[in-house]
């Protein structure tokens, strides 16, 4: 590490580069809206649903109207920090042919490093039944024959409005999933009277061969893979997202105060900080975000699971 402060600097160019850097098959901020928030361990509100209890709300003339209580409780976050670093050796830089690609490129690798952290501890959220009001079981599986794709999503769709009172608004789809969905005959004939041509078209092609919303539920297509193996063996690639299906609720607006199935807390945006390291005749890059993802309300969910025989 280097001996003095000054050495140590925010590389302006290099965190805008971080702060821009999007990565399409990530989903994880689709999923759980950022939320910027200021300290790294505080209370957020969660509310009941007293509004969804009919109370007599007749008034007598003179009589003044009937009073009605509703207090929040609260839940609390920890953010954590990520961070990752890389030495950039004055060698590589110099015998580049842009000298500036390689500080990009080393950015770009750290943030795809943290990205894939986020996109896992969000997906042990999303898909864990335990983190959703319920779960309607595939049957048949939507691979099998005769599925009801329709039926299953219908059901999820309206246990999120029974329990939460807010109609769902996003349903998640591994890409492996996605494959089966837009192979099945029903939604085909659905989506081809739907969507006959011009920008439609276009959007089915870059949104996995989907609309980019059915059943009035925005489609999020989840890519992300990993490679599960340890360092120095043989790959071992894996998809993150499973074959659950999450239909939920998701307020964009958001807001510490609304309805919504998660978000993620974060205090700081990504950063990329620089220093030289003269015994290695180098320079280290380092990015690093500080965030808490949280589930808010499991009400604003449904999970139909294990979907492909």
């Amino acid at each position: 590490m280097p001996s003095r402060p000054g050495q140590v600097h925010v590389d302006a160019p290099l965190t805008n580069f971080a702060l821009q850097f999007q990565n399409r098959a990530f989903v994880a901020e689709q999923v759980f809206p950022v939320i910027p928030v200021v300290k790294e361990s505080d209370l957020y509100y969660t509310f009941s649903r007293e509004e969804l209890r009919d109370v007599d709300s007749r008034r007598a003339a003179g009589a003044p109207a009937k009073e009605v209580e509703w207090v929040p409780s609260t839940a609390s976050y920890v953010a954590e920090e990520y961070a990752f670093k890389h030495l950039l050796p004055d060698r590589i830089v110099n015998n580049a042919d842009a000298p500036v690609r390689p500080r990009i490129t080393t950015t770009s690798k750290l943030m795809k490093w943290l990205m894939l952290g986020q996109e896992n501890r969000v997906q042990d959220i999303a898909q864990a039944s335990g983190n959703v009001v319920a779960t309607v079981a595939a049957s048949p599986k939507w691979n099998g024959t005769s599925p009801t794709i329709e039926l299953d999503i219908d059901s999820a769709k309206d246990s999120v409005r029974n329990n939460s009172g807010v109609e769902p608004n996003a349903i998640l789809l591994a890409e492996n999933v996605k494959d089966v969905v837009k192979r099945d005959s029903t939604l085909r004939d659905l989506i081809r009277y739907v969507i006959t041509g011009g920008p439609g078209n276009r959007e089915l092609l870059t949104n996995g061969e989907l609309p980019p919303v059915l059943f009035n539920l925005a489609v999020i297509i989840a890519g992300a893979t990993e490679d599960t193996s340890r360092l120095g063996a043989s790959s071992t690639i894996a998809k993150i997202w499973l074959d659950s299906v999450p239909v939920f609720y998701r307020e964009m607006s958001v807001s510490l105060d609304a309805v919504t199935w998660g978000y993620i807390m974060r205090v700081q945006t990504p950063i990329v900080k620089a220093w030289r390291d003269e015994g290695l005749d180098g320079e280290y890059i380092q990015t690093s975000i500080i965030e808490a993802e949280e589930l808010v309300t499991s009400n604003a969910a449904n999970l139909i699971v294990d979907v492909l025989a």
